[in-house]
Formats: structure tokens, sequence, C-alpha cells
């Protein structure tokens, strides 16, 4: 398994939710042996909810544990701000609209495009690594050509 790449903001973010899952899971377990108190268990739709709830719980939780195992700090890496890469923002124009858009770009638990979060395992993330300044590229997607110039690169403020 690779690095999950992280902001600060990003890691504190998953930290709470594993702590909360956490809770959570001991709370089910409660709820748990309570509902197999409650007698058979074959027809038991208290248990087998609360059964299931606790599964879902413990692969989310086990999902946390191995990506924070293997975290990788965005804002601690040594990324020169000549070319786009995780770490650097990006500002784009959409050559056909003219529009702007500015991301920064970070690994795929993060990723937020709406709030200029842009994954780099999405298409354009992917199609982004690499570029410079003043580059020309095009992102070709199922039903679109996208022409893109990279208008500006940057470390985030």
């Amino acid at each position: 398994m690779g690095y999950t790449y992280l902001t600060k903001e990003g890691l504190k973010k998953l930290q709470d939710e594993l702590k909360a899952l956490q809770r959570q899971r001991r709370e089910l377990l409660e709820e748990v042996e309570r509902a197999r108190g409650l007698g058979d268990l074959r027809e038991n739709a208290e248990y087998h909810a609360a059964r299931e709830r606790l599964q879902h719980v413990s692969r989310r939780l086990a999902d946390l544990d191995a990506k924070l195992t293997q975290v990788q700090l965005i804002d601690e890496l040594e990324v020169a701000g000549d070319e786009a890469r995780i770490g650097i923002t990006v500002t784009l124009r959409d050559l056909q609209t003219k529009d702007e858009f500015r991301y920064v770009l970070v690994g795929s638990e993060e990723a937020d495009p709406p709030n200029g979060k842009l994954s780099i395992e999405s298409p354009l993330g992917k199609s982004l690594l690499g570029k410079k300044k003043g580059e020309q590229f095009t992102l070709t997607l199922p039903n679109a050509v996208i022409p893109y110039l990279v208008v500006d690169l940057g470390r985030p403020a």
C-alpha cells in the first residue's frame, strides 16, 4: 500500500473520525450484547441490525488505521513549486470557456473540488502532474475534450 497524502488539516479530520468510530464501536458492542440477551438470535432483528452496523464501523476503522499508518504530510514535502505536484496550488484556465480554477493538489482522501482540493488520482489531477506554468494540455473525458492552460503554480499560503 502506498502513502496516504494528507494536509495537517486532513490528518486531524481522519484522526477525529477514528476516535468517533472507536467510541461508536464500543457502543455497538454493548448494543449487540444487549440484543443477544433478548432471545432467539435467528429471529432477533435488533441483534442482526446491530451486528451489521458493527461490521460497517469495523471495516471503516480498519481502513482508517491502514491509511493512518502510511501518512505522508503534504505540508512537509520538499516539492519544487515550478511544476504541478501534490501539495502545489495550480491555477488553470479552460481555454474554451476562459473560466479559471484554482486547486491545491491533494491525495484522494482529501479531495473536495468545490472547495479547491483536487485529487492527484482524478482524471484532471493525473493530467496536471508534471505540468509547468504556461503549459497547455488537453483533458480527454468520455464525452468531452477540454483544453487547459496552466496559468500559475505555487505553494499554498
